[in-house]
C-alpha cells in the first residue's frame, strides 16, 4: 500500500520539484502548486502533510509545521537514495487532518520524469483508512474462521468423548460383571479350601483311629495265639518247650510294643498341653526316664488332628532320644506364636546317630520318615539339627488357623 501510495504522490509531485536539480530551494510557485496538491481534493483527503527534502537529506518545504535544521538519519537517507521506500506507522495528528488518527509516514524518492535519477525525497502522511478496514475485515474473518474450527474441532470433541464415555461406561459393566464372578468364585475357592482342610484334619484323625483298630487286632489275634500255643507248652518235650518258650515271648514282646505304639491314650478331650503332657508321661512310664518340660501357655482348642501329630512328634523324638542318648538331657519345649503350634525336642547325645530329616542326600530313619509325612500332610515343617553343645534338636511347626482355636473340629 505504501508502495502504491508513493508512487501515486510521485506522479503529482515531480512536476513541482524540477528545481532541485539545480537549485537547493524551491520556488514559490512551486510551493503554492504542491499546498494547492493538498487543499479541497480527492489527495487532500488522503494525505494530511508532505514534506520536500534534498538529496542530502535536508528538509526544503513542508506544507505543515516542521522543525527547522531538521535531516533525515543518514541510514535512512542512504536506503532512500538507492530507491527504496520507507514506511512507519504512528498515532499523530499532522497538518489539517483530525487529532489522533492513524498515519502512515512514507519516506519515498522522487525521480526525474522519464530517468531514474532522484532529485528529491518526499515524505507524506496518509490517513490508513483503506488499510484500517483491510485489517478489520481481516480481522473479522478470522476470528470468524477461528469460531468455525473451534466449534467443528469441539463437536468432533464432543463426538470422540461420547464415544469414549459410552467405552469406558461398556467395560465399567464389564469389569464389575468380572469382578462380581471374581468374588463368587474367590468364596467358592475359600469354601474348597476350607473342605480341603477338614477334609486333610479328618483324614488324619481318622488314620489315629485306623491305628488304634490294627493294634486292637493285632492284641486280639496274634497276641492271643502266641498266649494260648505258650499255655500249651507243658504238653511238649522239656528241650522243645524251651526253645519255642524263649522264641514265643521275644514275638509276644515285639507284638505287645507295636500293638501298644499303635494304640493312642484317650486323649480325644485333652488339651494341647495335656496331650503333650500325656505323651512325655507315657514315655516315662515305659522307659523309666525323666523328660524336662517347658510348655509355653498353649490355647484350650485345637483340631484332634494337630493334638495327634503333637503326641506322635513327642513320642518319636523321646524314644529316639532313649534309644541314642540314652535318656540323657531330655527337653520338651512348646510356644505357640503366629497361629504356629511349636515342638522342641531336644538331647544330649551324639549328633551323628540320626539324619536329618530334611537331608536329601542321605535317607533318615523310618520313625523320622514317618513323622515328616503326617507333618507335611497337616503343611507343616520338621527339622532335626545338631545342637552347638552336643545332641540333637527336632523342631516341629505345625500351623493352626484362627478360626479353629474357638470351633472344634470333629
Amino acid at each position: 500500500m505504501a508502495e502504491i501510495g508513493a508512487h501515486y504522490l510521485e506522479s503529482f509531485l515531480a512536476p513541482h520539484v524540477l528545481d532541485l536539480e539545480h537549485t537547493d530551494t524551491l520556488s514559490e510557485d512551486s510551493k503554492r502548486q504542491i499546498k494547492a496538491l493538498l487543499t479541497g481534493t480527492r489527495l487532500g483527503r488522503r494525505v494530511t502533510m508532505i514534506k520536500i527534502w534534498d538529496r542530502n537529506g535536508k528538509l526544503v518545504y513542508s506544507t505543515g509545521e516542521a522543525q527547522k535544521g531538521a535531516q533525515i538519519q543518514p541510514a535512512r537517507l542512504s536506503r532512500l537514495v538507492r530507491g527504496h521506500v520507507v514506511v512507519l506507522s504512528q498515532n499523530d495528528s499532522h497538518g489539517d487532518g483530525p487529532p489522533s488518527q492513524h498515519l502512515l509516514e512514507t519516506y519515498a524518492p522522487i525521480y526525474k520524469p522519464g530517468t531514474d535519477t532522484v532529485l528529491a525525497i518526499g515524505e507524506f502522511y496518509e490517513v490508513s483508512q483503506s488499510l484500517d478496514r483491510e485489517i478489520q475485515q481481516l480481522r473479522y474473518a478470522t476470528w470468524f474462521l477461528i469460531v468455525n474450527v473451534a466449534i467443528i474441532i469441539g463437536f468432533l470433541l464432543y463426538l470422540t468423548i461420547r464415544r469414549a464415555s459410552r467405552i469406558i461406561s461398556s467395560q465399567q459393566s464389564q469389569l464389575e460383571v468380572n469382578l462380581t464372578r471374581a468374588s463368587a468364585l474367590a468364596k467358592h475357592n475359600n469354601m474348597l479350601r476350607r473342605a480341603a482342610d477338614r477334609s486333610r484334619l479328618d483324614a488324619a484323625a481318622s488314620n489315629e483311629v485306623y491305628l488304634a483298630r490294627i493294634g486292637a487286632d493285632l492284641h486280639d489275634g496274634p497276641i492271643q495265639m502266641l498266649s494260648l500255643l505258650m499255655l500249651r507248652l507243658p504238653d511238649e518235650p522239656p528241650e522243645l518247650r524251651t526253645q519255642l518258650e524263649r522264641l514265643i515271648q521275644q514275638t509276644l514282646a515285639e507284638l505287645r510294643n507295636l500293638s501298644a505304639g499303635l494304640v493312642l491314650p484317650e486323649i480325644r478331650d485333652f488339651s494341647p498341653a495335656d496331650t503333650i503332657e500325656a505323651a512325655i508321661k507315657r514315655h516315662e512310664q515305659q522307659t523309666g526316664t525323666n523328660v524336662a518340660r517347658d510348655l509355653a501357655d498353649l490355647p484350650e482348642q485345637m483340631p484332634e488332628a494337630i493334638r495327634f501329630c503333637a503326641f506322635r512328634i513327642v513320642q518319636e523324638a523321646l524314644m529316639n532320644a532313649y534309644k541314642h542318648a540314652q535318656g540323657r538331657g531330655q527337653h520338651v519345649a512348646t510356644q505357640f506364636n503366629a497361629e504356629t503350634l511349636e515342638i522342641n525336642v531336644a538331647d544330649d547325645g551324639p549328633s551323628d546317630e540320626v539324619a536329618p530329616a530334611d537331608q536329601s542326600q542321605q535317607r533318615p530313619p523310618l520313625g523320622l520318615r514317618g513323622l515328616e509325612t503326617r507333618v507335611k500332610a497337616l503343611r507343616g515343617s520338621l527339622n532335626v539339627t545338631p545342637r552347638p553343645q552336643g545332641g540333637l534338636l527336632l523342631r516341629a511347626l505345625l500351623p493352626v488357623r484362627q478360626r479353629s482355636l474357638t470351633t472344634k473340629v470333629e
